[in-house]
């Protein structure tokens, strides 16, 4: 007697699940398995060596990917264990999956969420920034997150020190909704400095992760959550950061997703914003520490918002030659 499909629903979701929890397989690898295959189920029927002549498999991949039936209690076990924690594990095809996140090429195949915010808008806007920032863009930050609360969006962010978790605070006081993106599993605030502020954002907005297993926070997983900010983002804003910095990424990725970039243009260059230079050069829309409502309006106008790259095509290309993100890219 065939499952029926709430059952088969269950099944494809505990396997789904599995599918994202096996080391070395990524979202893009996973779409790649379902394209083939065509359903969770018919992977696990598949022989060895038809999952490892896959293009970027191989026959240990194929091995992990295969004993997962055997996973399943365990795997189910994992699941209630996060509902028991107040945590949703999203796939993308829910309709609570963030619209904008889904999207894009290599969104998580499954996302973690925590808070009382289960609707998303497609009003978001990132903002990104320097950990260590002056106080000129700390105030530009507040500056932003009123107007941008005032104008209905609501505000991401990864919870960082300096001008992320000034853009989370900025938005609370002015009593809009944000989110934050944690590089590590949801039970894990990182930086454990910001537990209350996480906990103040679980009450009006929600904390995502693509980690549902203890995770830490390792540079790898804080670049890869930054795609998740501004994936969750209809633009991405960068009030200042050095040329290392990890809000770098974050425009990186927004501009590989086809997202605007905004880069405050400050007056005087210098380490601790040559980063946003560099992006302005690069093609980000540009904005004075004066200009906020004009960021605004542009954001309420996204078909008006346009470019304006100054580099050579040369230096372009240098804005996506970052290994982290690309080695990404390959799973």
């Amino acid at each position: 007697m065939p499952p029926s499909s709430e059952a088969a629903e269950k099944r494809h979701r505990e396997y789904l699940f599995a599918l994202a929890s096996v080391e070395g397989i990524g979202p893009v690898r996973i779409k790649q398995l379902l394209t083939r295959f065509g359903s969770t189920e018919q992977i696990f029927d598949a022989e060895i060596v038809e999952i490892a002549q896959l293009p970027q498999f191989n026959h240990t991949l194929a091995l992990r990917i295969l004993t997962i039936p055997n996973r399943l209690v365990e795997i189910r076990q994992k699941l209630d264990e996060l509902a028991d924690q107040g945590i949703a594990v999203l796939c993308l095809d829910d309709s609570e999956y963030p619209s904008l996140l889904k999207s894009v090429p290599d969104a998580p195949t499954v996302l973690c969420r925590t808070g009382t915010l289960t609707e998303v808008s497609e009003k978001c806007v990132a903002i990104v920034g320097a950990r260590y920032p002056t106080v000129e863009s700390i105030d530009v930050t507040l500056g932003l997150t009123i107007r941008l609360v005032e104008a209905g969006f609501m505000v991401v962010s990864g919870l960082a020190i300096g001008i992320d978790s000034a853009a989370h605070s900025g938005t609370l006081e002015a009593n809009g909704t944000t989110i934050s993106v944690l590089p590590t599993d949801l039970s894990t605030i990182y930086p454990t400095v910001h537990y209350t502020l996480a906990r103040k954002i679980f009450e009006t907005g929600c904390l995502y992760s693509e980690n549902p297993y203890p995770t830490s926070p390792t540079p790898a997983n804080l670049v890869l959550r930054n795609r998740i900010i501004s994936g969750l983002s209809m633009a991405t804003i960068v009030v200042e950061t050095s040329k290392e910095g990890g809000a770098m990424h974050t425009a990186r990725y927004a501009q590989l997703q086809d997202r605007p970039v905004f880069a405050c243009k400050w007056g005087a260059k210098n380490e601790q914003s040559d980063g946003t230079h560099h992006l302005i050069k690069m093609g980000a829309t540009p904005f004075l520490p004066d200009q906020l409502d004009k960021v605004v309006d542009m954001l309420e106008e996204p078909d008006n918002i346009q470019n304006h790259p100054d580099g050579s095509s040369a230096e372009q290309i240098e804005l996506f030659e970052d290994k982290d993100i690309q080695s990404h890219l390959d799973l």
